[in-house]
C-alpha cells in the first residue's frame, strides 16, 4: 500500500470567484482614471449626460443667473473679453458651478460680431499663447476651453498644435465643440496629452421648445450607447425654460449628469 500523502484541496469555488471579483475591482480603482470611476458607484444610472452652455458674457441679468443655478452640474462657457465675462466668472464660482472658455475662433461662415479675444490660422505660436493667457487671467477660475464657430480654425492643424501646447502647460482640458466634421481639435489634443472630449448634440440650433426637447432626448439616448453623452446649449430664455423642466424629469428617469470636468479623458 503506497504512504498516505495528504492532498490539497482547491478552494471553494464561491471564494476563488470572490477573489477574483476583488482582484478587478481593486485594479480598476488603480488604474482606471478618475472619471470612469463613477460609474462604478452609479450601477443604476440610466445614462450618464454633460451639459455645457455656451455664450455667457454678454449680460448679466436673471436669465443669466437662472441658468447658472439651473443644476449644480451643468457647465458655463465664457466668451472672453466681453462685458460681463469677469463677473460671470465670479458669480460661478461663488455659487459652486464650473466655467470654462469659451473662445471665439475663425469660421468659414461670416460672421459681423466683433469678440475682443479669437483666434485663427494667422497667428503665430506666441500670439496663440498670449491670447489663451489673457483670457485665463480674465476667468482665472476656468478649468477649460471649448470653441465658439471655430470651423475653420478646427480644421487648421497648425493652430490646433499651437492651442494644445499652450492648454497643456496651463494644465487645461478642452471640448472640441465639433462645428466642422474636418476638425482636428479633439484628435490633437489627445496626441499632445491635453483632457479633451467631443460635443455629441447640440440642444438649441432650431429655437423650437419641441426641437430643444427632442434633441435633449436624443443626448440621452445617446448616453445608452456611450459612457458619456456631451450636449451643448445656449443662453436663450427657450432653451432655459426647456431645461427647467427636462433636467429634473429625466434625473427622476435615472439619468445623471456630470460636469465637464468629470467628463474629458
Amino acid at each position: 500500500m503506497p504512504p498516505f500523502t495528504k492532498q490539497k484541496t482547491n478552494p471553494p469555488l464561491l471564494r476563488l470567484l470572490f477573489s477574483v471579483l476583488i482582484g478587478v475591482i481593486i485594479g480598476y480603482l488603480i488604474f482606471s482614471k478618475s472619471e470612469s470611476k463613477l460609474f462604478l458607484f452609479h450601477p443604476s444610472a440610466k445614462g450618464t449626460i454633460c451639459l455645457v452652455i455656451d455664450d455667457f458674457g454678454f449680460a448679466m441679468n436673471s436669465d443669466v443667473e437662472d441658468f447658472l443655478q439651473l443644476n449644480e452640474n451643468i457647465t458655463a462657457a465664457i466668451i472672453p473679453g466681453t462685458p460681463y465675462a469677469e463677473q460671470i466668472g465670479k458669480y460661478a464660482q461663488s455659487i459652486g458651478v464650473e466655467t470654462i472658455i469659451h473662445m471665439p475662433m475663425e469660421s468659414h461662415e461670416v460672421d459681423n460680431t466683433e469678440y475682443p479675444i479669437s483666434l485663427n490660422e494667422k497667428l503665430n505660436a506666441a500670439l496663440v499663447e498670449e491670447r489663451i493667457q489673457y483670457a485665463f487671467e480674465e476667468v482665472p477660475t476656468a478649468l477649460g476651453m471649448n470653441n465658439h464657430q471655430g470651423s475653420k480654425a478646427t480644421e487648421n492643424l497648425q493652430l490646433m498644435k499651437n492651442i494644445a501646447r499652450t492648454l497643456k502647460n496651463l494644465n487645461k482640458f478642452f471640448l472640441d465643440s465639433f462645428t466642422n466634421p474636418e476638425s482636428r481639435g479633439y484628435i490633437t489634443m489627445r496626441r499632445y496629452g491635453v483632457p479633451t472630449q467631443l460635443r455629441q448634440v447640440f440642444l438649441d440650433h432650431v429655437e423650437s421648445p419641441i426641437q430643444i426637447k427632442t434633441n435633449l432626448d436624443s443626448l440621452a439616448a445617446l448616453s445608452h450607447e456611450m459612457d458619456i453623452a456631451v450636449g451643448i446649449g445656449h443662453v436663450k430664455q427657450i432653451t432655459l425654460e426647456v431645461l427647467q423642466k427636462e433636467i429634473p424629469r429625466l434625473e427622476s428617469e435615472g439619468y445623471r449628469f456630470i460636469r465637464l470636468s468629470q467628463a474629458v479623458r
